[in-house]
């Protein structure tokens, strides 16, 4: 999040202009800055700032106070992540060590059980609320103290969808490069209204909601688990600007299709996180124009590729083409550079890429010197330089089929709402298929049409047909859930 220096900064042009909503509160640009004050006071006094290796972590639902305490820990130079919430308690305590925080800040609904307290004795952990960002308090010569650079700029988890979220280390920070780029290339500005639709452990978000407060915009909360909030707010507040995840996008688009209402403020819809299915971008296109984007990337390298309406009405399957300082090579087994349109492991050289895990190696490989992240996906690179991603590597599955093709093509037969392709150890692809509510007969119609399509492609296939696809809140399929052995 932004720096005191830097709201004090905006402060001057916006003063008492709303720069947070959240259902509990509205908070002003001159409430921002004194709150973020107060609460650095606050962790100064109780001694929670000192030592060159001080880490955070927030394990937290998207409050206006932890948008404050995320401004307090930048300020104090203090790398910090969110983390998620909803993951069991084993998961939470590997992610608490392999992160060597210090300290974990957590609201009252997701309060550490007393096991994970009681694993880690040299941890403090704090109830958010006990942050007395509303007690006024001085600290002689505050305003000239001096925060320590820590040896790593930030760290952030990968989604953990497969096992237990890795953590993800930068030793420089990309803002000062990124965020004048993207307001260049979007044109924010401090009349945009930006819709929060993910939760705030997920790095992609906090980006983009720093951007639009350098540009003194306004940044706007929901329950992104309800798509009438999100629709609702959209209109009350005249959203301008929103970064979705496809399962969001596809849940507001139902909405509006529903409502049969349209937003006239939204100029820009950003989506990533996940395969865009091609239908979906059909439908948000035709629903709210031209103001579809989409970014290709990772935890690990940032935003590397980026496409717009009309980049996806030339090339649906594509991600678009690589965005200025990034760089994106195919590679072979032998992590040699492949042919144009042919398939390979993806890679990636960006001013945006991560140092490293800090609790196991990353691939990496050199390519014409520079240093490429090898990444869990395979696609090609087309002879215009657009970018394809055919499928994620899961479970070490090795097959070179395009299934995000096969998907798009599952998702064109009626009544088939969305779908997981799973390639088994044994090379047998699982697909899990979320259909409507349906008879026998129709049911017994729409299986005839998926084997029909799946026989074309001479695969060992099974099918299992549910209510609905299972998504972590970041929008990621919770893959475990669909292995075979899981299945039933």
């Amino acid at each position: 999040m932004i720096t005191l220096e830097k709201i004090n900064e905006l402060c001057q042009l916006y003063d008492r202009k709303e720069v947070l909503i959240a259902d509990d509160e509205t908070m002003t640009w001159n409430q921002y800055q004194s709150r973020v004050e107060k609460g650095i006071v606050w962790m100064l006094k109780q001694n929670m700032i000192s030592g060159d290796n001080t880490r955070a972590l927030i394990i937290s639902e998207n409050t206006w106070k932890v948008f404050v305490l995320f401004s307090c820990l930048t300020t104090c130079k203090i790398p910090y992540s969110g983390i998620d919430y909803s993951m069991d308690d084993d998961k939470k305590m590997k992610v608490i060590k392999n992160s060597g925080a210090k300290i974990v800040f957590y609201s009252k609904k997701y309060m550490p059980v007393s096991k994970i307290i009681e694993k880690f004795p040299q941890v403090k952990f704090v109830d958010i609320d006990d942050i007395e960002f509303h007690k006024k308090l001085k600290l002689e010569n505050f305003h000239r103290y001096h925060f320590n650079k820590q040896e790593i700029s930030g760290f952030s988890f990968s989604s953990g969808t497969t096992g237990v979220p890795k953590c993800i280390y930068r030793k420089i920070a990309f803002d000062n490069v990124r965020l004048p780029q993207l307001t260049d290339l979007y044109g924010f500005n401090a009349d945009d209204n930006f819709l929060v639709t993910m939760p705030f452990y997920h790095v992609s978000v906090i980006g983009w909601v720093k951007l639009t407060l350098v540009n003194g915009g306004r940044v706007i909360l929901s329950d992104f688990t309800s798509a009438m909030d999100m629709v609702e707010k959209i209109h009350k507040y005249a959203v301008t600007t929103t970064l979705m995840t496809p399962p969001v996008l596809k849940k507001v688009v139902d909405r509006a299709e529903l409502d049969q209402t349209l937003s006239k403020s939204l100029r820009f819809i950003m989506v990533g996180g996940k395969n865009f299915p091609t239908i979906l971008k059909a439908r948000a296109i035709k629903l709210f124009g031209p103001i579809l984007n989409e970014y290709y990337g990772s935890s690990e390298t940032g935003i590397n590729t980026l496409a717009d309406s009309y980049d996806m009405l030339k090339y649906p399957e594509s991600s678009g083409k690589c965005m200025d300082g990034s760089f994106v090579v195919i590679l072979n087994e032998n992590m040699k550079p492949v042919r144009i349109n042919e398939i390979g492991r993806i890679a990636i050289n960006s001013y945006q890429n991560a140092a490293g895990y800090l609790d196991s190696d990353m691939s990496k490989v050199m390519v014409d010197g520079k240093e490429y992240i090898i990444t869990a996906d395979k696609g090609y690179i087309n002879d215009e330089g657009y970018i394809f991603v055919v499928q994620r590597i899961i479970f070490g599955n090795q097959t070179t089929l395009n299934v995000f093709d096969l998907e798009n093509k599952l998702r064109m037969i009626k009544y088939v709402d969305d779908l997981v392709i799973l390639q088994e150890p044994n090379q047998k692809i699982n697909i899990t298929l979320a259909v409507q509510e349906l008879s026998n007969l129709q049911l017994k119609l729409v299986d005839d049409m998926v084997r029909s399509l799946l026989n074309q492609y001479n695969l060992d296939f099974s099918t299992t047909y549910v209510s609905n696809i299972e998504y972590s809140m970041s929008g990621k399929v919770k893959y475990f859930n669909y292995k075979e052995e899981n299945h039933g």
